[in-house]
């Protein structure tokens, strides 16, 4: 029997992206050479997630920080005029007040098990956000915490002490299939993928997918 349910943040119950976030990728568009706004979201996506993969252990870092080199970046590799603390403020602006799925606000409050995220951020940025929101969970560990950023286990096995939680009493949901789904297994926790809108047609075999949280409660017992 699950005793609690760890859930993602960014992408699961708020949504990744947001007008702010849109809007810095169009600013560098505009201003340097890329061939269209994609480029710039690939090249962001690609030089980040080596910085996060990097930046483990003895060697985290806030993700603040890794933004800010990524933003310096990918201005210089498009040769855009940008200022990357200028863009980096209206992404923090995003972490902070980002829009908030409805199902998912729903889910938090009909639960009948404890709810803590487990999710790749600083600190500051998902205490405002859950202050924003008004949402009411049992706890939070973040990448800050744990020195260790999804795909990477450990987040994982560190909330699981810090809350006196075995693998198997928990059920973990999240959006993304390599970080949420695959890093949780990693760990020994049961995973559900929130595959929103059928995002990706490919359902690896044995992965439980749910589209909405609406679908997530008959899977957990």
């Amino acid at each position: 029997m699950k005793k609690a349910i760890f859930l993602d943040f960014y992408g699961t119950v708020v949504h990744e992206h947001g007008p702010q976030s849109y809007k810095v990728i169009e600013r560098v568009f505009r201003s340097g050479h890329a061939n269209n706004p994609e480029e710039v979201m690939h090249q962001w996506n690609s030089l980040f997630q080596k910085r996060l993969e990097d930046a483990q252990g003895d060697n985290h870092r806030l993700q603040y920080e890794l933004s800010l080199e990524n933003f310096e970046e990918i201005i210089n590799h498009f040769n855009s005029n940008e200022n990357a603390k200028e863009l980096l403020d209206i992404m923090v602006d995003h972490w902070c007040n980002p829009p908030i799925y409805d199902d998912a606000k729903e889910f938090l409050i009909d639960s009948n098990l404890p709810i803590y995220f487990v999710t790749n951020s600083d600190d500051v940025f998902i205490n405002k956000a859950v202050q924003y929101h008004g949402l009411k969970v049992s706890g939070i560990v973040t990448s800050e915490q744990s020195k260790y950023s999804k795909p990477m286990k450990e987040i994982f096995l560190y909330a699981l002490e810090k809350w006196g939680l075995n693998a198997h009493e928990v059920v973990h949901i999240g959006d993304s299939l390599r970080s949420d789904v695959e890093c949780a297994e990693a760990a020994g926790i049961e995973a559900i993928w929130l595959n929103r809108n059928n995002q990706s047609q490919s359902v690896p075999e044995g992965i439980t997918v749910v589209s909405d949280f609406k679908e997530v409660m008959k899977y957990i017992n």
